[in-house]
Protein backbone atom coordinates (compact mmCIF):
# COMPACT_ATOMS: atom_id res chain seq x y z
CA UNK A 1 0.00 0.00 0.00
CA UNK A 2 1.00 3.71 -0.66
CA UNK A 3 0.01 6.24 1.08
CA UNK A 4 0.21 9.48 -0.97
CA UNK A 5 0.42 12.75 1.30
CA UNK A 6 -0.07 16.03 -2.18
CA UNK A 7 -0.52 19.25 -1.94
CA UNK A 8 -2.93 19.82 -5.09
CA UNK A 9 -1.98 24.02 -4.71
CA UNK A 10 2.16 23.25 -5.47
CA UNK A 11 3.91 24.35 -8.01
CA UNK A 12 0.78 26.49 -9.42
CA UNK A 13 -1.28 23.28 -10.15
CA UNK A 14 1.28 20.84 -10.51
CA UNK A 15 0.36 18.95 -7.46
CA UNK A 16 -3.11 18.44 -8.66
CA UNK A 17 -2.37 17.03 -12.10
CA UNK A 18 0.77 14.74 -10.39
CA UNK A 19 -2.39 13.57 -8.39
CA UNK A 20 -4.57 12.93 -11.19
CA UNK A 21 -1.77 10.99 -13.23
CA UNK A 22 -1.08 8.87 -10.45
CA UNK A 23 -4.69 7.83 -9.68
CA UNK A 24 -5.02 7.21 -12.76
CA UNK A 25 -2.02 4.89 -13.30
CA UNK A 26 -2.56 2.89 -9.86
CA UNK A 27 -5.88 2.14 -10.41
CA UNK A 28 -4.72 1.18 -14.20
CA UNK A 29 -2.04 -1.50 -12.53
CA UNK A 30 -4.02 -2.52 -9.54
CA UNK A 31 -1.89 -1.11 -7.38
CA UNK A 32 -3.18 -0.34 -3.73
CA UNK A 33 -3.00 3.39 -2.02
CA UNK A 34 -4.52 6.19 -0.42
CA UNK A 35 -4.40 9.46 -1.23
CA UNK A 36 -4.55 12.44 1.63
CA UNK A 37 -4.78 15.95 0.15
CA UNK A 38 -3.30 18.81 2.20
CA UNK A 39 -5.41 21.35 3.71
CA UNK A 40 -3.68 24.03 5.41
CA UNK A 41 0.52 24.46 6.45
CA UNK A 42 1.41 21.81 8.62
CA UNK A 43 -1.59 19.75 7.41
CA UNK A 44 1.30 17.55 5.76
CA UNK A 45 3.27 17.20 8.69
CA UNK A 46 0.14 16.11 10.95
CA UNK A 47 -0.73 13.52 8.10
CA UNK A 48 2.51 12.25 7.92
CA UNK A 49 2.59 11.46 11.97
CA UNK A 50 -0.95 10.01 11.71
CA UNK A 51 0.05 7.21 9.47
CA UNK A 52 3.51 6.41 10.14
CA UNK A 53 2.04 5.87 13.82
CA UNK A 54 -0.46 3.79 12.19
CA UNK A 55 2.59 1.97 10.91
CA UNK A 56 2.30 2.90 7.87
CA UNK A 57 5.10 1.05 5.41
CA UNK A 58 5.41 3.44 2.18
CA UNK A 59 4.72 7.38 2.12
CA UNK A 60 5.21 9.11 -0.74
CA UNK A 61 4.97 13.10 -0.35
CA UNK A 62 3.90 14.82 -3.76
CA UNK A 63 4.62 18.48 -4.22
CA UNK A 64 7.48 21.43 -3.55
CA UNK A 65 10.28 21.35 -1.44
CA UNK A 66 7.78 22.92 1.32
CA UNK A 67 5.60 19.38 1.14
CA UNK A 68 8.49 17.54 1.32
CA UNK A 69 9.64 19.15 4.52
CA UNK A 70 6.68 18.82 5.74
CA UNK A 71 6.57 15.35 5.74
CA UNK A 72 10.19 14.44 6.89
CA UNK A 73 9.17 16.21 10.03
CA UNK A 74 5.43 13.72 10.58
CA UNK A 75 7.72 10.75 10.78
CA UNK A 76 8.83 9.39 13.91
CA UNK A 77 10.01 6.10 13.33
CA UNK A 78 11.65 5.47 10.09
CA UNK A 79 12.31 1.47 11.13
CA UNK A 80 8.86 1.08 9.83
CA UNK A 81 8.79 3.69 7.30
CA UNK A 82 10.45 4.67 3.99
CA UNK A 83 9.46 8.08 2.59
CA UNK A 84 9.54 8.34 -1.01
CA UNK A 85 9.34 12.09 -3.14
CA UNK A 86 7.67 12.77 -6.26
CA UNK A 87 8.31 16.49 -7.36
CA UNK A 88 5.56 18.88 -8.56
CA UNK A 89 6.73 22.28 -7.13
CA UNK A 90 7.81 25.41 -8.96
CA UNK A 91 11.84 24.92 -8.17
CA UNK A 92 12.38 21.32 -7.64
CA UNK A 93 15.24 22.14 -5.69
CA UNK A 94 15.71 19.42 -3.37
CA UNK A 95 14.29 17.49 -6.10
CA UNK A 96 17.66 18.29 -8.46
CA UNK A 97 19.73 17.40 -5.40
CA UNK A 98 18.31 14.10 -4.97
CA UNK A 99 18.45 13.73 -8.97
CA UNK A 100 14.56 12.58 -8.87
CA UNK A 101 12.41 12.01 -11.83
CA UNK A 102 10.24 15.32 -12.62
CA UNK A 103 8.00 13.07 -14.24
CA UNK A 104 5.50 11.33 -11.99
CA UNK A 105 4.72 8.30 -13.15
CA UNK A 106 8.03 7.76 -13.55
CA UNK A 107 9.11 8.88 -9.66
CA UNK A 108 6.46 5.96 -8.81
CA UNK A 109 8.42 3.50 -11.11
CA UNK A 110 11.11 4.44 -9.05
CA UNK A 111 9.57 3.88 -5.39
CA UNK A 112 7.58 0.77 -6.90
CA UNK A 113 10.83 -0.90 -7.33
CA UNK A 114 10.83 -0.43 -3.44
CA UNK A 115 14.89 -0.82 -3.53
CA UNK A 116 16.05 1.74 -0.03
CA UNK A 117 18.98 4.31 0.76
CA UNK A 118 19.68 6.05 3.11
CA UNK A 119 20.27 9.73 2.82
CA UNK A 120 20.94 12.91 5.18
CA UNK A 121 19.09 15.79 6.14
CA UNK A 122 19.42 18.54 8.82
CA UNK A 123 18.22 19.05 12.17
CA UNK A 124 17.62 22.77 12.64
CA UNK A 125 16.72 24.09 16.45
CA UNK A 126 14.80 20.31 16.66
CA UNK A 127 12.91 21.16 13.29
CA UNK A 128 14.45 18.79 10.53
CA UNK A 129 15.56 20.38 7.33
CA UNK A 130 15.46 18.54 3.77
CA UNK A 131 17.22 20.86 1.76
CA UNK A 132 18.79 24.38 2.92
CA UNK A 133 18.37 26.54 6.04
CA UNK A 134 19.62 29.96 6.28
CA UNK A 135 19.22 33.61 6.56
CA UNK A 136 20.04 36.93 5.24
CA UNK A 137 19.04 39.22 1.92
CA UNK A 138 16.82 36.02 0.56
CA UNK A 139 14.64 36.17 3.62
CA UNK A 140 14.60 39.75 3.85
CA UNK A 141 13.25 39.48 -0.04
CA UNK A 142 10.79 36.48 0.83
CA UNK A 143 9.43 38.20 3.62
CA UNK A 144 8.71 41.49 1.70
CA UNK A 145 6.97 39.05 -1.19
CA UNK A 146 5.32 37.11 1.43
CA UNK A 147 1.71 37.16 0.56
CA UNK A 148 1.88 38.04 -3.13
CA UNK A 149 2.94 36.74 -6.00
CA UNK A 150 4.60 36.63 -9.62
CA UNK A 151 7.85 37.22 -10.59
CA UNK A 152 7.59 40.97 -10.84
CA UNK A 153 6.84 41.24 -6.74
CA UNK A 154 10.02 39.25 -5.93
CA UNK A 155 11.65 41.73 -8.49
CA UNK A 156 10.59 44.72 -7.02
CA UNK A 157 10.98 42.98 -3.44
CA UNK A 158 14.73 42.08 -4.25
CA UNK A 159 15.63 46.24 -5.61
CA UNK A 160 14.08 47.50 -2.80
CA UNK A 161 16.47 45.32 -0.47
CA UNK A 162 19.33 46.32 -2.35
CA UNK A 163 18.65 49.61 -2.68
CA UNK A 164 18.39 49.79 1.44
CA UNK A 165 20.94 46.92 1.83
CA UNK A 166 23.15 46.86 5.52
CA UNK A 167 25.28 44.06 5.68
CA UNK A 168 23.89 41.06 8.22
CA UNK A 169 26.17 40.63 11.15
CA UNK A 170 26.66 37.69 12.51
CA UNK A 171 28.78 35.36 14.75
CA UNK A 172 29.51 31.96 13.35
CA UNK A 173 30.80 29.07 15.57
CA UNK A 174 32.37 25.68 13.67
CA UNK A 175 34.06 23.28 15.90
CA UNK A 176 34.51 25.59 18.94
CA UNK A 177 36.10 28.56 16.60
CA UNK A 178 34.30 31.74 16.64
CA UNK A 179 34.60 34.21 13.71
CA UNK A 180 32.39 37.43 12.46
CA UNK A 181 30.98 37.95 9.15
CA UNK A 182 30.07 40.75 7.80
CA UNK A 183 27.11 38.76 5.14
CA UNK A 184 25.13 39.19 1.90
CA UNK A 185 23.46 35.69 3.50
CA UNK A 186 24.28 32.53 5.03
CA UNK A 187 23.54 29.17 3.99
CA UNK A 188 23.67 25.54 5.58
CA UNK A 189 23.35 23.05 3.10
CA UNK A 190 21.99 19.37 2.54
CA UNK A 191 20.76 20.28 -1.17
CA UNK A 192 22.64 22.31 -3.49
CA UNK A 193 20.43 24.92 -4.55
CA UNK A 194 17.52 27.21 -3.47
CA UNK A 195 15.15 29.58 -5.16
CA UNK A 196 14.58 28.01 -8.27
CA UNK A 197 17.73 26.72 -9.48
CA UNK A 198 20.31 29.23 -6.94
CA UNK A 199 23.05 26.99 -6.34
CA UNK A 200 24.34 28.01 -3.60
CA UNK A 201 26.17 24.93 -2.91
CA UNK A 202 27.31 23.32 -5.51
CA UNK A 203 29.49 20.72 -3.54
CA UNK A 204 26.66 19.27 -1.53
CA UNK A 205 26.15 16.06 -1.80
CA UNK A 206 22.75 14.59 0.47
CA UNK A 207 24.67 11.18 1.47
CA UNK A 208 28.17 11.93 1.83
CA UNK A 209 26.79 12.70 6.29
CA UNK A 210 28.50 16.38 6.32
CA UNK A 211 26.99 19.67 6.29
CA UNK A 212 27.87 22.36 3.71
CA UNK A 213 27.77 25.89 5.32
CA UNK A 214 28.07 29.18 2.24
CA UNK A 215 28.90 32.57 3.72
CA UNK A 216 28.37 34.60 0.95
CA UNK A 217 29.75 37.98 2.81
CA UNK A 218 30.23 41.73 1.47
CA UNK A 219 32.73 41.97 -1.67
CA UNK A 220 35.87 44.45 -0.58
CA UNK A 221 34.95 46.70 -3.81
CA UNK A 222 31.31 47.04 -2.55
CA UNK A 223 30.06 45.72 -5.55
CA UNK A 224 26.98 43.64 -4.76
CA UNK A 225 25.24 43.22 -7.69
CA UNK A 226 28.20 41.45 -9.07
CA UNK A 227 28.53 39.54 -6.21
CA UNK A 228 24.90 38.39 -6.29
CA UNK A 229 25.45 37.86 -10.20
CA UNK A 230 28.43 34.94 -9.45
CA UNK A 231 26.24 33.64 -6.84
CA UNK A 232 23.05 33.46 -9.43
CA UNK A 233 25.85 31.69 -11.77
CA UNK A 234 26.89 29.13 -8.45
CA UNK A 235 30.22 30.80 -9.00
CA UNK A 236 31.08 32.19 -5.80
CA UNK A 237 32.72 29.56 -3.62
CA UNK A 238 36.33 30.15 -3.71
CA UNK A 239 36.36 33.87 -4.23
CA UNK A 240 37.41 36.15 -1.85
CA UNK A 241 33.78 37.07 -0.56
CA UNK A 242 32.59 33.76 0.16
CA UNK A 243 33.67 31.02 2.66
CA UNK A 244 32.80 27.29 2.37
CA UNK A 245 32.95 25.04 5.05
CA UNK A 246 32.33 20.96 5.06
CA UNK A 247 31.10 20.34 8.82
CA UNK A 248 28.99 18.61 10.81
CA UNK A 249 27.50 21.14 13.22
CA UNK A 250 27.64 25.24 12.84
CA UNK A 251 25.58 27.87 15.06
CA UNK A 252 25.11 31.24 13.41
CA UNK A 253 23.99 34.20 15.73
CA UNK A 254 23.08 37.79 14.87
CA UNK A 255 25.81 39.99 16.28
CA UNK A 256 23.04 43.12 15.94
CA UNK A 257 19.02 43.05 15.18
CA UNK A 258 17.84 39.43 15.77
CA UNK A 259 16.90 38.33 11.74
CA UNK A 260 14.44 35.25 10.81
CA UNK A 261 15.45 32.55 9.62
CA UNK A 262 14.20 29.82 6.43
CA UNK A 263 13.63 26.46 6.77
CA UNK A 264 13.06 24.20 3.30
CA UNK A 265 11.54 27.79 2.17
CA UNK A 266 9.43 28.50 5.02
CA UNK A 267 10.11 31.55 7.62
CA UNK A 268 10.81 31.20 11.31
CA UNK A 269 10.72 34.15 13.67
CA UNK A 270 12.97 33.92 17.11
CA UNK A 271 14.35 30.44 16.12
CA UNK A 272 18.47 30.16 16.96
CA UNK A 273 20.13 28.75 13.19
CA UNK A 274 21.54 25.98 15.06
CA UNK A 275 22.34 23.09 12.54
CA UNK A 276 23.48 19.71 12.61
CA UNK A 277 23.43 16.82 10.32
CA UNK A 278 21.81 13.75 10.95
CA UNK A 279 23.82 11.36 8.50
CA UNK A 280 21.29 8.71 7.15
CA UNK A 281 18.82 9.68 9.16
CA UNK A 282 16.61 10.06 5.87
CA UNK A 283 15.34 6.05 4.82
CA UNK A 284 13.90 6.75 0.97
CA UNK A 285 13.68 5.20 -2.58
CA UNK A 286 16.46 4.66 -4.65
CA UNK A 287 16.41 6.88 -8.32
CA UNK A 288 16.80 4.82 -11.27
CA UNK A 289 19.94 6.56 -13.01
CA UNK A 290 18.89 4.88 -16.51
Amino acid sequence: MIHFIVNTKSGKGKGRKALKKLSDYCHSQNIDFSTHITAKIGHATELARTLNQAKAENIVAVGGDGTFSEVLNGIEDFTQTTLGFIPAGRGNDYAKAAKLNLNPIKALKDILKGETVQHDYLEVSGKRCLNVAGTGIDVAVLERADGKSGKITYLKSLLHCLKYFKPFQFKVTVNGEESHHDTIMIGVCNGVAIGSGLTISPLSKIDDGKLNLVVVGVPQDGKLLKALLKFKKGKHIGTEFTTHIVCDEVLIEPLNTPHPIQIDGEIYHNMPLHCKIVAGGLKTFKVNKE
